[in-house]
């Protein structure tokens, strides 16, 4: 980033007031948390677990530990595994990701709590 026009004409950064951003996404984290937590308890979502999900980190496990023994390695798909282990780790268990939002949350309002005190 080139800062030389700030410095040739003395503008100052100034802090700007992140609270409505802060605000808006704190409101935003609520109704995702509420959204999860009402598809973790339907029947619906019991079925796509157990019919879809369920196996699905094993199955990713399982391609991973064969593609590594493989010689010679195929980086890109071991690679690529990984990533969507890493996807069916966060999404597939809803109660795991209902409690990275909730941090995400209490983070938030830790820091509009720091700016009202």
């Amino acid at each position: 980033m080139n800062n030389s026009f700030i410095a040739q004409n003395n503008i100052t950064l100034e802090e700007t007031d992140v609270t409505p951003r802060l605000r808006e996404r704190e409101s935003e984290l609520v109704k995702i948390i509420k959204a999860i937590e009402g598809i973790e308890q339907s029947a619906e979502w019991q079925i796509l677990k157990e019919k879809v999900f369920d196996g699905v980190v094993d199955s990713l496990l399982r391609q991973r530990d064969n593609e590594v023994e493989k010689k010679p390695l195929n980086g890109p798909m071991i690679h690529s595994l990984n990533g969507q282990l890493a996807w069916a780790k966060k999404y597939s268990n809803l109660s795991k990701l209902a409690d990275i939002y909730k941090l995400e949350l209490r983070k938030i309002k830790e820091q509009l709590n720091a700016k009202n005190d």
